[in-house]
């Protein structure tokens, strides 16, 4: 009697534990499954719908570390200080922290230099894909001019690399580095110039070789990639050119391939898009902990101006710059999501990038952005909007990481 009320008692325990296993499992699988259909785009948007408020609001107290106002960065009209002097400190502030002082008294001066500064020789610049001009300014300092290909209202289709470099891209790519505190980018200013008063006087016979007149008016093409003499750059009616003039800092660079390159072909992935959930532990045994932090960081101000055009980048001192941005703006209709690739297969983020992404909530992104010189020119509403969005969505990456407990 009392071994068939054991057996009996035995029998009751395995049939609870074989209904709570069971429903454990169907309750785990079902997670799973719908985890597996979930991609990480969508987790992200949905915790985008779920975001706190307080990523949403103008925060109550700001970095410290951000200007209130960017006063340094008015333009007069007169030099303070002589033009050798003036060039003499925008290189001195170039080191592993900065290629700029936000703070310094004289920003305003070599703004106005860069605009206006006398060109004495005009060059081809062949690194890179795309054209370029190597200017030298009076008082011998090397600048970089892009030339503008598109209307600022212009919307570039396509893959995230579409298009010709927008010269806007790379100022606003300069101001929002500024914002950030991480003024890792070159000083860049939107310059009008003429190429045939300006530029074809002082050519060297490589770039003269490149000139041609089309419906009269004075064109370029180039030497580089992409440059054809059937797409050159040209005057205007007037005889002028927009473009962005980027000063050409000394320093002694050097080039990494960024371990999340795209393939730039059709239906092949990466490594990191085939294996996004290993791909992290792979990257770190192979760059250092500040490395990771620092592409982590670019990622973050990529995806902000939508550049994914990020296939290398260079380094001074083992800090990474923030260089060759002319890849955004493309189209503010459009979020990339895996431009934060970095970030959420890593789930890693400095506490002083968070505490200043977090000062700029409640719109004082665009506040800080319209105090920049000659913004209006340079970015739309739309893109406008699309950066604060872009802010928000940053967020819910980070949420998201929370989730996964790895932030």
């Amino acid at each position: 009697m009392f071994r068939r009320r054991t057996i009996l008692l035995l029998t009751l325990v395995l049939l609870i534990l074989f209904f709570i296993t069971t429903n454990y499992l169907l309750i785990t699988l079902s997670i799973e499954n719908e985890i597996g259909s979930k991609s990480v785009e969508e987790f992200i948007y949905q915790k985008l719908e779920e975001l706190p408020d307080h990523y949403k609001l103008l925060p109550s107290q700001y970095n410290n570390e951000i200007p209130e106002s960017f006063e340094s960065f008015k333009i007069s009209s007169n030099i303070t200080n002589k033009i050798d002097v003036i060039w003499k400190i925008a290189n001195s502030w170039t080191n592993n922290t900065k290629l700029i002082d936000i703070k310094s008294k004289y920003v305003g001066d070599i703004l106005l230099m860069l605009q206006r500064g006398k060109i004495i020789k005009a060059d081809i610049d062949s690194r890179g894909t795309q054209l370029k001009l190597l200017l030298t300014l009076q008082g011998n300092q090397e600048v970089i001019f892009k030339p503008k290909w598109y209307d600022r209202n212009k919307i570039i289709d396509g893959p995230i690399y579409a298009g010709k470099d927008r010269y806007n891209s790379e100022i606003v790519a300069f101001y929002l580095s500024v914002i950030l505190n991480k003024p890792l980018c070159p000083i860049s200013i939107e310059r009008k110039l003429s190429l045939r008063n300006e530029i074809l006087p002082v050519a060297t016979k490589r770039l003269l070789n490149t000139a041609l007149i089309e419906n009269n008016r004075s064109c370029l093409y180039g030497k580089c990639f992409y440059c054809n003499i059937n797409d050159p750059i040209c005057d205007d009616d007037n005889s002028s050119l927009l473009g962005a003039v980027i000063i050409n800092f000394k320093a002694n660079l050097v080039n990494h391939r960024s371990p999340w390159q795209r393939t730039y072909k059709k239906g092949k992935n990466a490594l990191w898009q085939e294996f996004p959930d290993n791909y992290c532990n792979i990257v770190g045994q192979k760059i250092s902990r500040k490395r990771l932090y620092d592409l982590i960081d670019i990622s973050l101000f990529d995806f902000i101006i939508q550049n994914g055009d990020r296939h290398h980048y260079e380094t001074l001192d083992d800090t990474v710059l923030w260089l060759d941005n002319g890849k955004g703006l493309g189209n503010p209709y459009k979020h990339h999501i895996d431009i934060l690739a970095p970030l959420y297969q890593c789930c890693i983020l400095r506490k002083s990038t968070l505490k200043t992404l977090l000062s700029l909530t409640g719109g004082r992104l665009t506040k800080k952005l319209k105090e920049m010189p000659g913004i209006n020119n340079l970015i739309t509403s739309e893109h406008l909007k699309a950066m604060e969005d872009r802010l928000l969505l940053i967020f819910a990456t980070i949420e998201y990481c929370k989730d996964k407990n790895l932030l």
